[in-house]
């Protein structure tokens, strides 16, 4: 016979299973909350690495447009003054980049001269003038850019003071990079160090009594000269850059000759003039 207290056992081990199979009250909620709290936290990262990337997006944006603005500027005024010397000039080769990093909105220019022999003066100050204004001729030039027709084409390149390698043979060589060798030329308390690029006779002074070194411009020159194409001269060109600088003074150098015509441009700054003469058409 099956005992009484077996029976009521057998009972009572099934709804003890039961029991253990189920979850408990709230584990489901818990892990429901868990679960929301996770795509929340994903929610918050991918909302701020979004902010950060608009952010990001918005000051490329800015210096873009910055940039692009100061552009506009330099091409607006500039454009508008060439117009007004083509008007007086007739068609003649002019800068279309003023070389400046600001200021290009009050950028003013006078001229004399005519189609065969013409010198434009470029200035900066508080406000653009109307072109050839009489009070711009009271303004510090710190552009000069002239014409200047000869009898012949010989006659034109005797204008121009070309070196070659072979004239600064047995001097020191300095390394300018871009595999360029420059020349270094001292004594009387000065330095020229001299280089040729193509049809280009290139120099920088300093004073050595001033303590100043050629080098550090030099190898500036030919490392922008990367990034500007010159005029092509007929036959020779040449540039003459100085280490010291002064206010008002004009001692950088870039002329070269097309036939019977030289050109040559003038400026305070030695970037100014590579940009400006590799611009001019």
């Amino acid at each position: 016979m099956l005992n009484k207290n077996k029976l009521f056992l057998i009972p009572l081990c099934l709804l003890l299973v039961g029991c253990s199979s189920q979850k408990k009250p709230g584990t489901e909620k818990q892990s429901a909350t868990r679960t929301e709290k996770k795509v929340q936290s994903a929610a918050k990262s991918t909302q701020t690495n979004s902010q950060k990337a608009s952010a990001s997006q918005e000051e490329s944006t800015t210096s873009s447009a910055a940039a692009s603005s100061q552009s506009e500027q330099q091409a607006s005024r500039l454009a508008q003054l060439n117009h007004e010397l083509i008007t007086h000039l007739g068609t003649v080769l002019l800068p279309q980049n003023d070389g400046l990093t600001s200021g290009s909105d009050k950028l003013n220019a006078r001229y004399h001269g005519n189609a065969a022999n013409y010198t434009v003066s470029y200035s900066v100050e508080t406000r653009a003038k109307d072109f050839n204004d009489s009070s711009v001729a009271q303004e510090i030039p710190y552009a000069e850019f002239t014409k200047k027709t000869y009898s012949s084409a010989t006659e034109a390149a005797q204008q121009v003071t070309h070196r070659t390698a072979s004239d600064s043979q047995g001097l020191p060589t300095v390394d300018l990079g871009h595999n360029i060798r420059g020349y270094l030329d001292s004594g009387a308390g000065q330095r020229y160090l001299s280089w040729n690029e193509g049809n280009w006779s290139l120099s920088v002074h300093a004073a050595a009594v001033k303590n100043e070194d050629p080098t550090q411009l030099a190898k500036q020159t030919v490392a922008e000269l990367e990034s500007y194409l010159l005029p092509a001269p007929q036959s020779y060109g040449e540039i003459r850059f100085n280490v010291g600088l002064s206010y008002g003074s004009r001692e950088q150098l870039v002329r070269w000759q097309k036939g019977n015509i030289i050109y040559e441009l003038e400026t305070h700054d030695p970037s100014t003039a590579i940009k400006m003469a590799a611009s001019v058409k």
